[in-house]
């Protein structure tokens, strides 16, 4: 029976042109050893199974060969070529930096490099795994990486690069490998297939390809694995994904639809089956955030060719995104993400993910809740349902609302007709049941009666979520409030006497100490008489002037009858005071209080003591 040799052994590249994915690296090379710009040093780094070290080979077997092809390739029949694939080249040393990291084995090394090599150009040295030296063996071997004899080119391999000292570093021209695509992964192993006489779905060498993460090594190794389980030398896309253990699309597309569905009875059943199968619950939470990115991408066709799928697989994501809402989408994919980071702190992380499952399922409800406009230039939605649809189930026209969404006082009767005013954004405590085309403003109460302005005594929690109803409710308020007005002269004392009265009522509500401190302050009537003009002791007062200032304009506006009354503040420069500590910082402020005691020090002569 002869040896079996693994695929990553048997076809590994022995040519430039055969190196699979990274052309940006061999095109270098070869136009390096071409024009005969080859460095001292070289650093290549990257990810396992990429092929440094198989390039690290080429390069050194193409740099010493003695008949170059056309292509810059070695010819494999001069001596240097011949030597170097029997193993048996004495210009060529390859180093395992994992197991000879010491600092002797770096000096045997630069004991070697001070003879010339015997036949051919260069001596090259490989060192794979150079992230594994000590320091001590970096630091040994820095000069002779740095002023190395003219024959002696070091080839440095590694996968940890940030593990390198910045003085390797910088006495080295650096090659950054990439991770192998998927197709070109596939694509290699169809010709390897091909070779082997072995039959492949090109579904499953996908599946391999993606499975593998880049690295052609595991990819081999993967189809190497394949081969042997399968009985007929076929590789099958069902049989890849039970020997290699993947969830598979479709449990995803299931899982999607009924989410979609807003089936969560479902839901939780087809999860319970894939846990009952062995599979992980944070890998199937990674599985399933990336197929609502990949559902996410289908939604436009210029990233349609970011999905690296087969193609009747994209397919199945085309027809699922073009049922999918994109709401439903980048919610779910919050969803999920936010799952998936706090699952490993979650105590009971079936229960987690059960309950990702069912926001997933309850958010096809909320997008159908939400599916109304929320507002149109000619009409507002009141409750979720346009004031125009309510007023043709009425057989009327749209009812108006109340002024504003909180009941506030109004001292004398002024009868005035107005137009029916547009329906507010918010919905309204005290609702209208039939159309009216007039109000009349309603007769003062007593003090005690009117309704104070809400506050709290934790200034901290207020409004926390209120803020966007109070905005809203304000923007209907202020034009009611503009229209209806009849604009009288502003009294000055009134104005005060008003302003007192708005303070008590808050006091009286539970008001903080520091709001009832920055409303008693003076004011002052501007020259225009409907601008008041405030100043404060610091930047806390005029926050919390601002907190409250649409209460207390509507308060003043509707009191006074006038709807062109501004508030104006300003923050009171605070004055610094110099702290004393010399003696002569004494003297002077002694002389700013007493001026004789400078000119008695002029007359007399006389210093400060220090």
């Amino acid at each position: 029976m002869d040896n079996f040799v693994v695929s990553a052994r048997k076809y590994r590249p022995a040519t430039f042109d055969t190196v699979v994915g990274q052309s940006h690296i061999t095109t270098t090379l070869k136009n390096a050893i071409r024009t005969n710009h080859l460095a001292q040093a070289f650093l290549f780094c990257g990810p396992r199974g990429v092929g440094k070290t198989t390039c690290a080979r080429i390069l050194a077997k193409t740099i010493n060969c003695q008949n170059l092809t056309e292509d810059v390739e070695a010819c494999d029949q001069c001596e240097s070529c011949v030597s170097f694939n029997q193993s048996a080249s004495f210009n060529i040393h390859e180093l395992d930096a994992a197991s000879n990291n010491s600092v002797d084995d770096i000096r045997n090394l630069i004991d070697q490099v001070r003879y010339p090599p015997q036949s051919g150009k260069f001596k090259i040295y490989i060192i794979d795994e150079v992230h594994m030296l000590s320091a001590a063996a970096f630091n040994a071997f820095l000069k002779t990486l740095e002023e190395p004899p003219s024959y002696a080119i070091f080839i440095l391999a590694t996968t940890e690069k940030h593990k390198i000292l910045p003085t390797i570093l910088s006495r080295c021209q650096i090659f950054d490998f990439n991770r192998i695509q998927s197709r070109d992964i596939a694509d290699h192993l169809t010709s390897i297939a091909g070779k082997e006489g072995i039959q492949t779905e090109y579904e499953a060498l996908e599946l391999i390809a993606q499975k593998a993460d880049g690295g052609l090594r595991d990819a081999l190794s993967m189809f190497d694995l394949n081969v042997t389980f399968s009985a007929d030398r076929t590789i099958r896309y069902r049989e890849v994904l039970e020997n290699l253990h993947i969830l598979d699309y479709d449990y995803y597309f299931r899982l999607t639809d009924h989410l979609l569905d807003a089936s969560l009875p479902q839901s939780l059943l087809l999860f319970d089956e894939i846990l009952r199968k062995g599979f992980d619950a944070h890998q199937f939470l990674v599985g399933l955030c990336e197929h609502f990115r990949n559902l996410l991408v289908c939604k436009d066709t210029a990233t349609v060719q970011l999905l690296q799928v087969t193609e009747s697989v994209q397919q199945k994501y085309a027809l699922q995104a073009a049922r999918a809402p994109l709401g439903f989408l980048l919610s779910a994919l919050s969803v999920a993400s936010q799952c998936d980071i706090n699952y490993k702190a979650a105590k009971n992380q079936r229960l987690h993910v059960e309950v990702c499952l069912i926001k997933l399922a309850n958010i096809p409800n909320v997008l159908n809740l939400s599916a109304l406009p929320e507002s149109e230039p000619n009409g507002q939605v009141v409750n979720g349902t346009h004031a125009a649809e309510v007023a043709v189930k009425k057989n009327a026209e749209p009812a108006p609302p109340p002024l504003v969404s909180e009941p506030t006082p109004v001292p004398a009767p002024v009868p005035t007709a107005v137009q029916p005013v547009p329906a507010p954004v918010q919905p309204v405590p005290a609702p209208v049941s039939e159309p009216v085309a007039s109000y009349e403003i309603p007769t003062p109460q007593p003090a005690t009666s009117i309704p104070r302005p809400g506050s709290s005594k934790l200034r901290s929690t207020v409004g926390l979520g209120a803020k966007p109803a109070a905005s809203a409710t304000a923007v209907a308020e202020a034009a009611v409030v503009q229209r209806n007005l009849p604009d009288k002269p502003v009294d000055f004392e009134e104005l005060q006497a008003t302003w007192r009265q708005f303070s008590r009522l808050r006091e009286s509500g539970g008001g903080p100490m520091t709001e009832q401190i920055m409303l008693n302050r003076e004011i002052q009537l501007g020259d225009d008489g409907a601008t008041i003009h405030i100043t404060l002791d610091n930047s806390l007062q005029a926050d919390m002037l601002n907190e409250l200032r649409q209460d207390l304009m509507t308060y003043l506006r509707q009191h006074l009858q006038n709807s062109k009354i501004q508030l104006v503040h300003q923050v009171a420069a605070q004055e610094s005071r110099k702290m004393i500590y010399t003696a002569q910082d004494k003297f002077n402020y002694l002389a700013e209080k007493n001026p004789a005691l400078l000119e008695l020090k002029q007359v007399l002569g006389l210093d400060v003591d220090y």
